[in-house]
């Protein structure tokens, strides 16, 4: 009888545990769905739409960002980038990158700027996130 009650209290423990230690992980996010799209509008300060600008989307860690995946903005100066986000990454920025890497941008304008009030893009959610170039 005892090693009946036993066998029951194990497979109970088993049965209550798994559900915690599921609920544990998921909180942690190392069970969520990580799938994040950012997709946005580039424009000017006329607010015409600007094509053919990079976009990227950044990793961040303790030791700086990395590049995890861009585009360019199309005729209507739309993009959107889709990507599952590697687990070592807690948060994600986007950004308009200056120089070499985005040689129509340098030429015409000297900043870009997010809009205010935006939600910062979110790992597992689909966010919208504009940029404002200035002129030179």
């Amino acid at each position: 009888m005892r090693t009946h009650t036993k066998i029951q209290s194990a497979a109970f423990k088993r049965w209550l545990l798994l559900p915690i230690m599921s609920l544990a992980m998921l909180a942690c996010g190392h069970l969520g769905d990580r799938t994040t799209v950012v997709y946005g509008k580039v424009f000017d300060e006329n607010q015409v739409p600007v094509d053919s600008i990079l976009v990227q989307l950044r990793g961040a860690k303790m030791t700086g960002s990395i590049e995890l995946k861009s585009t360019y903005t199309d005729e209507n100066g739309d993009y959107e980038i889709a990507l599952e986000v590697p687990r070592k990454f807690g948060q994600i920025n986007v950004v308009i990158p200056y120089g070499n890497y985005n040689p129509d941008f340098g030429k015409i304008y000297s900043q870009a700027t997010d809009i205010g009030g935006q939600s910062r893009p979110m790992i597992g959610k689909k966010t919208q996130w504009d940029f404002k170039l200035l002129f030179k």
